[in-house]
Formats: C-alpha cells, sequence, structure tokens
C-alpha cells in the first residue's frame, strides 16, 4: 500500500498564478458575465434555446478553467527539479 508521504514525494506540480491589476480582473469579468447575460437573453421562453446556450455556458467555463489550469501548472518527478525551476524564474 501506497503511504501518503510515498505519494508527496512521487511527483511535484507547480503552479504559478500571474499578477493582473484590477482593471484586468474586471474586464475579463465582464466579459465572462457578458456572455453569460447574452445566453440567458436569447434563451428565454425556449427550453430548447436555455438548454443550448446553458450547455455553451458550462463548455466555456469549463474550458476557461482547463486552459488557465494548463497554462499556470508545471509538473516535475522530484523536488530538485522543481526548486531549480521556481529559482530559475525568480533570477528572471
Amino acid at each position: 500500500m501506497t503511504t501518503l508521504n510515498e505519494m508527496a514525494n512521487s511527483k511535484v506540480t507547480v503552479i504559478i498564478k500571474t499578477k493582473e491589476n484590477i482593471l484586468q480582473s474586471f474586464f475579463k469579468g465582464l466579459v465572462t458575465f457578458s456572455f453569460l447575460a447574452f445566453c440567458i437573453y436569447i434563451s428565454q421562453g425556449s427550453t430548447w434555446w436555455t438548454f443550448i446556450t446553458g450547455s455553451m455556458f458550462l463548455i466555456y467555463s469549463l474550458a476557461k478553467v482547463g486552459n488557465v489550469i494548463n497554462k499556470a501548472a508545471n509538473v516535475f518527478d522530484n523536488k530538485k527539479d522543481a526548486i531549480a525551476y521556481i529559482e530559475e524564474l525568480s533570477n528572471e
């Protein structure tokens, strides 16, 4: 049986969160919620379009989250490689 310590030592994932200012954050939220509002607006009075636009929004949201995670995450086989990567970033 694998212990928790062995699992923790097997792979290392480093997630770098990029900094953004308030204006960028506001604009990202505005674009996302404008898309949601558009989906709700065009689906008024129709069960079929409510389903389609709701599905489109869920797919869009999942793709967006997946894209952010894939861009920000790096997986290393051991801690030494992860530390070297972080030190390399801090030297830039």
